[in-house]
């Protein structure tokens, strides 16, 4: 029989705690709406497995790595067993270090022995249950952005359902495939966004002690429908409101209290984690000379716009080309303050839990790759978890880079990046398939 433990840990950040996720955003929280946790799960078959979903936009591998050390020292798990995602909220502590501002060096640290200790609090409480995953598909919540017709998204709610022996509902782990950005870049109050909404209303329906969790998926182009352009200019966009956060969570919650009552559970499931680590090359930038002209330029054809009272389509059209060139200068600006690399090594992670597997990525795959993976899954279920066990930013298909546009240019990596995180994914599934 499997045993499960579980634990809740408040994450919230100070007022006044510079906030992550958009390039508009002028200023630091000035209060919490909703509270941001987070939940913490232990299986243990032969031995423990722990995933942690966090409201965070991200945590970065450096604290990954110090949160999964403490708590292989606590209790001797082993660290490829240990999944630490984020739900990629865009309005909590921003903790990328190379970022202006960032959260101070005490909430962190702090944030480090809270996730560790509360591995080990779940891990201290575990006891004989009974899990089972089932899936559903919701519609007019996940958009892609960078298309017309909002096509193609990922539709698939995936739930894994755990019951404690003596019959007790545990709780339930979410994965579903949008940015959290309901909430927009004027927004400077703590919350965990639409995600949060699901988890909370899940908890309440459900009483006491029951434990609702929310992974993201293959979010890199899905959000809820709204330029990426126009908010990372911070233009006004109709929607962006909490209480569009809440219908779209309670949407989601609606889905999976259907998905939930049709779960069938087992007492007698086979566990395993496996992780692999593959370099993905960095794609050639240019000097910071060349980026630095090319930004002048682009302030240049602006400033000639607005005095030539162009069209609003071509002063959004100037702001956005020199938007992308300051995105693009940041970028070489801190390739030149690091070691010189070709490559960079990253972690793909797969967790078998009986007929389902969770396939754990750092970073923003392009929907189309994770529809490809769970594709080409040898498991009747396949959960993307994007944002997990570090951050590398976006992963575009190769189109991508053809076509342009924000993500293309935030990328720092070759078009043909994508395949290969498809291809090794599925390798990695396979390797949990044949590992009983």
């Amino acid at each position: 029989m499997i045993r499960i433990g579980t634990c809740k840990v408040n994450i919230t950040p100070y007022i006044g705690c510079p906030l992550g996720g958009f390039a508009a955003r002028k200023d630091v929280s000035q209060g919490i709406h909703d509270e941001l946790y987070a939940r913490i799960l232990v299986i243990e078959q032969q031995e423990p497995v722990a995933i942690v979903a966090a409201d965070l936009l991200c945590l970065p591998a450096e604290m990954v790595k110090q949160v999964k050390a403490l708590a292989a020292r606590k209790i001797g798990i082993c660290e490829e067993c240990i999944a630490i995602a984020a739900t990629h909220t865009h309005s909590g502590p921003e903790l990328r270090p190379n970022e202006k501002e960032i959260a101070s060096a005490a909430y962190m640290q702090n944030l480090i022995d809270d996730l560790a200790g509360g591995i080990y609090a779940a891990w201290s409480v575990r006891e004989p249950a009974r899990i089972g995953v089932g899936c559903g598909t919701i519609q007019g919540i996940g958009v892609n952005r960078r298309h017309p017709d909002g096509l193609p998204v990922d539709p698939q709610v995936g739930v894994l359902r755990f019951d404690f022996a003596n019959g007790r509902p545990g709780g339930v782990l979410i994965n579903y495939t949008c940015h959290p950005v309901v909430l927009g870049p004027d927004n400077l109050l703590i919350t965990a966004d639409y995600p949060g909404y699901a988890t909370r209303l899940m908890e309440r329906v459900k009483g006491d002690g029951f434990l609702s969790m929310f992974t993201n998926g293959a979010t890199g182009d899905i959000n809820t429908g709204h330029s990426a352009d126009l908010s990372a200019l911070g233009y006004p966009i109709p929607g962006r409101t909490f209480e569009r956060a809440e219908k779209l969570g309670n949407m989601l919650a609606g889905e999976v209290l259907k998905i939930f009552e049709t779960i069938e559970l087992q007492s007698e499931i086979v566990v395993v984690a496996k992780s692999k680590t593959i370099a993905l090359k960095l794609k050639p930038l240019p000097s910071l000379e060349q980026v630095q002209n090319d930004l002048i330029a682009k302030q240049a054809v602006l400033q000639q716009a607005i005095a030539e009272g162009a069209s609003e389509e071509q002063l959004l059209k100037a702001r956005v080309n020199k938007f992308y060139a300051e995105l693009l200068l940041d970028n070489v600006a801190q390739q030149a303050k690091a070691p010189q690399q070709e490559t960079l090594e990253i972690e793909l992670q797969g967790i078998k839990i009986g007929n389902c597997a969770l396939l754990a990525f750092p970073g923003e795959l392009f929907v189309e790759i994770g529809l490809a993976i769970k594709q080409n899954s040898p498991f009747a279920q396949t959960c993307i978890l994007g944002y997990t066990n570090g951050y590398i930013g976006y992963l575009p298909t190769a189109q991508t880079y053809e076509e342009g546009g924000y993500e293309a240019v935030a990328s720092r990596f070759t078009p043909e990046s994508a395949q290969v995180v498809a291809r090794e994914a599925v390798e990695v599934l396979r390797s949990l398939d044949i590992d009983i």
